[in-house]
């Protein structure tokens, strides 16, 4: 049997009117189907039988009237117009073949870009005072309590995720376990004279917001995009933080970082890096053209993130005033 007769078609819309005969396609184009050569119960039957799929051979069996010819004719008619479309098995992958490639991707581009940029590269390398202004690790700390007292604007969308419902209940587990951390931050801001009003009369850099906004519209409008923030945000592959471990050598007040190493041990013993992992076991496949589009953002949240350190460097190793008040800008 030739292979365009093994073809199954289905209708590629759907049908609006029976009298007369509309189908609107998936291009949400209208087209009226009129009879012809075929009695209009024979147009509809076919109507009928396409919405579930149907073969050319099936087909001619429903027009016994009509050649193998007019029939292959009419099915590549129909087709052009868009009123039915071959019925090919979706291809797909994975959620951790997704994952994997993601991964492979963001560590790429994570060694290219944010490992590299100063506000890392001096954590890695301070030995001893004044290799990192201490108004860096206070900006840190600012900055990251922003974004936490965020967290709920890009968390939240999240929790009531109707696909899948063991990624809702460990995004939902996820979430009791992060909430109120920005709390944590403000215990050590409150060392150094920085009370909640103060925060709460304060804007964060732009980058910090940027990355926020991002989160918060990925989470809104592409759920799986942003499950795979997570594990870069909770520190996937971080065994211990450089940030903090930088802190301790230069001498940094330990009253200030105790509550920021007990939220950074909070995600390292709540293996919260692995939770995008969790998350895409769970999710038996991806269709190739979503794992496409999540390959594509991915560059995007490096840049955002990358630019979110460095923009901490930036302003807080410099003579700028530490908070920035909401009437200054």
């Amino acid at each position: 049997m030739p292979q365009h007769e093994q073809t199954r078609y289905c209708l590629n819309g759907d049908v609006i009117s029976n009298q007369p005969l509309v189908v609107r396609t998936a291009g949400d184009e209208e087209l009226e189907l009129s009879a012809g050569q075929a009695s209009e119960t024979e147009v509809a039957e076919l109507v009928r039988r396409l919405a579930g799929g149907c073969t050319q051979p099936e087909v001619e069996h429903i027009l016994p009237r009509q050649s193998s010819e007019s029939v292959r004719r009419l099915l590549a008619s129909l087709e052009n117009y868009g009123v039915i479309r071959p019925l090919a098995p979706a291809e797909g992958q994975t959620g951790m073949q997704t994952l994997l490639e993601i991964e492979d991707l963001s560590n790429q581009l994570l060694y290219r870009t944010l490992y590299r940029n100063e506000f890392w590269v001096r954590c890695q390398n301070a030995a001893g005072p004044g290799d990192i202004p201490e108004r860096v690790f206070h900006g840190m700390v600012i900055e990251n309590y922003h974004f936490l007292f965020r967290e709920s604007y890009f968390d939240a969308p999240v929790l009531s995720y109707v696909p899948n419902t063991r990624v809702r209940l460990a995004m939902n587990a996820f979430f009791a376990e992060e909430y109120g951390h920005d709390e944590l931050l403000l215990q050590a801001l409150n060392r150094i004279g920085v009370s909640r009003e103060d925060l709460a009369h304060t804007v964060p850099l732009p980058q910090t917001m940027a990355l926020c906004n991002a989160l918060a519209y990925w989470s809104h409008n592409d759920p799986l995009f942003f499950f795979t923030t997570l594990g870069i945000l909770e520190g996937k592959d971080i065994r211990q933080d450089s940030f903090l471990d930088a802190a301790y050598r230069l001498g940094v007040d330990e009253a200030f970082l105790k509550p920021v190493k007990a939220h950074s041990d909070i995600n390292l013993k709540g293996e919260h890096g692995s939770l995008t992992r969790q998350i895409f076991s769970q999710i038996d496949v991806v269709d190739l053209e979503t794992a496409r589009r999540l390959r594509a953002q991915t560059h995007l949240f490096v840049e955002l993130y990358d630019a979110f350190y460095s923009a901490v460097w930036r302003h807080y190793s410099g003579e700028g005033p530490l908070l920035r008040r909401i009437e200054n800008y």
